[in-house]
């Protein structure tokens, strides 16, 4: 590691509570929906891509697990600007700039090689790669299973000569009501239907981390 010293205090910055006295690691748990565990790796992560930022002038590209932290942190323009930056960075800004993710895939990859010089090891794959969530499976098996019951249990109505209209109403609240359940239950169970990206998954799958919205000049 280059700068071990600049690395003891970002390691070391403790980052803001907001005004209700919620701590910034609950802040993110809440924020985002996600454990204690993982947004404390998010937080270490973050400090990490701080470092990488503070110690370069080439462009350093986050995560969107990454950036959702630095966006956090941003609102807490007290800490970030007035202590972060002139106190543990030595004075030098890391601003967040805007744009698409299109074109930083050499960025990106310069980011981990650098990340893995100074740091001695590999990202972890989680957190440093945008990952597709496996719950977009599940609720494409759940939308079929769904339409074939809905077709399963029309047609027989559709053969006994029942008015279409009659059949179409009465199976869209059939399958209301066998969703709002299905959904529900699922739910309980901690499985939340959806096609987003679950940019804070450990699975290997997906593709690699985007700028996530903003990158480290």
């Amino acid at each position: 590691m280059r700068n071990q010293n600049l690395w003891s205090r970002i390691a070391a910055h403790p980052m803001p509570a907001d005004s209700a006295g919620r701590s910034f690691l609950r802040q993110l748990c809440d924020d985002q929906r996600i454990s204690e565990a993982t947004a404390r790796r998010g937080i270490e992560e973050y400090k990490r891509f701080l470092y990488l930022c503070a110690t370069s002038d080439a462009r350093c590209v986050p995560t969107r697990a990454i950036d959702a932290v630095w966006h956090l942190h941003l609102t807490h323009t007290r800490d970030y600007w007035n202590r972060l930056v002139p106190e543990v960075l030595g004075g030098k800004p890391v601003h967040h700039t805007p744009g698409e993710t299109t074109g930083h895939s050499a960025d990106f990859a310069a980011t981990l090689r650098r990340y893995e010089a100074e740091f001695g090891e590999a990202p972890p794959k989680g957190i440093w790669k945008r990952q597709c969530r496996w719950q977009a499976t599940a609720t494409a098996i759940f939308c079929f299973v769904i339409m074939a019951f809905l077709a399963f249990w029309a047609a027989p109505m559709i053969d006994d000569g029942l008015p279409l209209p009659f059949v179409l109403v009465f199976s869209a609240v059939g399958l209301m009501v066998v969703g709002i359940t299905a959904v529900t239950a699922l739910q309980h169970w901690g499985v939340n239907l959806g096609f987003e990206i679950d940019i804070w998954s450990d699975s290997e799958g997906g593709d690699c981390g985007d700028c996530g919205g903003g990158c480290g000049d």
